[in-house]
């Protein structure tokens, strides 16, 4: 039979009881840090005698790299170049602020305490080296820096011993996250996301176009192999503005085959703008349209595309 009011509220432990277990339950756990930070090798070699090491004694990799950095916010992204450099002592590993008030005199550049080496393999960092720890995350050849500038092989890898199970349900949320994204996107926003994902469009063996059904197989695929870069990507609207220009390349609705180092209207011939040499022109001209001065090209080229 179930309890009256007046024999649940007369039950003073019962009560206690729930609430101490709904405390606990809402209470949300606080990530550790660990004492020592430990960075791996991730290319091995193979053992040529008993005892032997799989990774050279030492290995130096460089105090200096340019990262894509985001200047906005998680919500509002702003992705761009930005250079690191690692100086012993100094408290930021931003070249602009460390450079903010002159450059750095050539002793502070190149004293040895800067160097970065690993010894057989690993690199062991105290917690409190914030600077040092920072840079090998951010860096390029971090495998665990999945928002890369450019693509390089991973030189190393970070290793996780204290928040493994946190690691593992906070990837479960995002891959869930991700899936639920990739299973209702509609067509008109998988589509752009799925070619700038890599997606084929096209079978490879008779060049005849894949179907929409089995392309949103392997977009969901993609959002499951790699939810944190898929969700970074899904709704920035670069990406749109990317798969537009790269189909009106396409269709020679606009051309970069009239002058080297320039964009034109095809039919036209009317110069849009100049490209710079040091980008790929898909995402030069997508720099471009996405910026305040190319404003007007965009919302042309919707109309056009």
């Amino acid at each position: 039979m179930a309890k009256s009011l007046s024999e649940l509220t007369s039950n003073p432990t019962s009560v206690t009881e729930f609430t101490s277990k709904s405390k606990v339950s809402s209470v949300k756990k606080v990530k550790k840090e660990p004492e020592t930070y430990v960075f791996r090798l991730i290319k091995e070699h193979p053992k040529y005698y008993e005892g032997s090491n799989i990774f050279p004694p030492s290995l130096m990799m460089p105090n200096t790299d340019t990262i894509l950095y985001n200047f906005g916010t998680d919500t509002d992204t702003d992705y761009q170049p930005r250079q690191i450099r690692y100086i012993e002592g100094l408290n930021t590993i931003f070249v602009d602020e460390q450079e903010a008030n002159a450059p750095l005199a050539e002793s502070v550049v190149n004293k040895m305490g800067n160097q970065i080496i690993f010894e057989s393999g690993h690199l062991r960092i105290p917690s409190w080296n914030k600077q040092l720890i920072q840079f090998l995350k951010l860096n390029n050849q971090c495998e665990n820096q999945k928002n890369k500038l450019k693509s390089i092989n991973n030189l190393y890898k970070m290793l996780d011993f204290v928040n493994t199970d946190d690691n593992v349900v906070e990837l479960g949320k995002k891959k869930d996250r991700a899936y639920d994204v990739a299973r209702t996107a509609t067509e008109e926003d998988m589509i752009p996301h799925a070619k700038f994902l890599g997606i084929p469009f096209i079978h490879a063996a008779n060049g005849e176009e894949r179907d929409i059904d089995v392309i949103r197989e392997d977009y969901k695929a993609k959002a499951l192999e790699n939810p944190e870069n898929f969700l970074l990507y899904a709704t920035n609207p670069k990406v749109k503005i990317r798969y537009m220009i790269d189909k009106a390349l396409a269709k020679n609705v606009i051309t970069t085959g009239l002058v080297k180092g320039q964009l034109h209207w095809a039919l036209s011939k009317q110069l849009i703008t100049d490209i710079p040499t040091d980008k790929q022109p898909l995402d030069a001209i997508t720099d471009y349209a996405y910026s305040e001065e190319g404003e007007a090209f965009c919302k042309t080229l919707k109309t056009q595309v």
